[in-house]
């Protein structure tokens, strides 16, 4: 498979064709061969355009959501952030050309084990906390005070409120929200002065990375 022009249509037909236009974000998109994050049996899924299902539940997210997740962020130079479902670091590695300040949450061992082998191979720059998705929807332990930007790699199905209420003021959210009143929407969320402000971006296809409401037992 060539990579390199995998690579280079996935940039014009899948992110410059539906609103990715940060030129920054694209040249190191472009620059990055996002394929040796993957094990050899499946990199040639590294620039599908869809979402590739894991055996232990966990998802890859496409390109496009991927970067337009990334895009809603704004800028990201020299600040604190916390990638929730980092995966294989295909995000991560992106976001490690803007900023090495990176905190890192994943459950999958499968990623866990390429994430750890691209560390030690000098793909990128983050630090994988020891800590699982549940741990941050729970408010588990993680002092979400000493970052600036949350990057949520998946849909959830109510929006982050309490997440939000314990973050600092500066903080900005971006997030997948998928519910009744909010329809595979990215979802960027501001606060100030311990107002949030929400704005919703585009939509996505996603799948959920946490589910807040879960179905309660038929009682007869």
């Amino acid at each position: 498979m060539n990579f390199e022009q995998a690579r280079s249509n996935m940039v014009l037909n899948q992110l410059r064709a539906n609103r990715i236009s940060n030129p920054t974000l694209i040249d190191q998109i472009e620059s990055f061969p996002r394929e040796t994050l993957y094990p050899k049996n499946q990199q040639h899924l590294a620039y599908s355009d869809r979402i590739i299902a894991l055996e232990d539940g966990r998802f890859i997210l496409p390109p496009l959501t991927s970067f337009h997740l990334v895009q809603a962020l704004g800028g990201i130079e020299n600040k604190k952030l916390l990638e929730i479902g980092s995966g294989f670091g295909t995000t991560t590695s992106i976001l490690s050309k803007f900023t090495q300040k990176i905190d890192c949450i994943e459950n999958s061992k499968e990623m866990i084990t390429s994430f750890q082998e691209s560390l030690k191979n000098n793909l990128f720059k983050a630090n994988l906390l020891k800590y699982s998705i549940e741990d941050f929807f729970f408010n588990k332990k993680i002092e979400l005070k000493k970052y600036e930007r949350i990057l949520i790699n998946g849909s959830i199905d109510q929006e982050p409120l309490d997440i939000l209420e314990k973050a600092p003021n500066g903080m900005v959210l971006v997030c997948i929200v998928d519910n009744a009143e909010y329809k595979h929407k990215i979802m960027k969320y501001v606060k100030v002065d311990n107002n949030t402000t929400r704005f919703i971006v585009d939509e996505a296809s996603s799948a959920y990375i946490y589910k807040y409401v879960t179905k309660q037992p038929f009682v007869f």
